[in-house]
C-alpha cells in the first residue's frame, strides 16, 4: 500500500481514517444496546419471562384469587408480568408510591434495571432486599 515513497500512499489513509470510522460505529452501537432504553425492557421482558410466579394480582398490583400466576411482591415494588409489565413502587423505595407501566418512553431507565436487578435478587436468592429507610440510599 506505499508507493515508492517514505510517505504512505492516499490509498493507505483512505483505509486507516474507515477503520477508524468503523471502530467508533462497533463502539456506539455496543453501548448504545447496553444503555438504552429499549436495551434495558428487552433485558426486564427476558428476566420476567423466566420468572417462575406464585402470586396473581390484577393490573391494579393488588392480590386475586383466580387465573394465573403473574406477580411478585420485591418489598420496593409488587411487579405485574403480563402483556405490559407494570409494577407498583412503594414510598419505602425512597421515591414517592406510583403504578409504573413498562412501555417505551413510559418510565425511566434507572427504575427498569432496579426492577429487573431486584427480580433477578428474588429468583435466585428466594428473598427479598428489606424495605426501609437505611435502604433508601439516605
Amino acid at each position: 500500500m506505499r508507493d515508492d515513497e517514505d510517505t504512505p500512499s492516499m490509498s493507505c489513509g483512505l483505509l486507516r481514517v474507515g477503520t477508524l470510522c468503523l471502530v467508533v460505529v462497533l463502539i456506539a452501537i455496543l453501548f448504545w444496546d447496553m444503555f438504552s432504553e429499549s436495551a434495558a425492557l428487552r433485558r426486564l421482558a427476558a428476566t420476567a419471562k423466566n420468572y417462575r410466579y406464585a402470586e396473581r394480582c390484577d393490573a391494579e398490583g393488588n392480590l386475586i384469587a383466580t387465573g394465573q400466576p403473574n406477580c411478585v411482591d420485591l418489598n420496593h415494588y409488587v411487579f405485574v408480568y403480563g402483556p405490559v409489565s407494570r409494577a407498583f413502587r412503594r414510598a419505602c423505595s425512597g421515591k414517592t408510591a406510583a403504578m409504573l407501566s413498562f412501555e417505551a418512553g413510559k418510565v425511566a431507565r434507572s427504575e427498569i434495571n432496579l426492577v429487573e436487578k431486584m427480580l433477578q435478587f428474588r429468583a435466585g436468592n428466594g428473598v427479598n432486599s428489606p424495605c426501609g429507610p437505611y435502604d433508601s440510599g439516605k
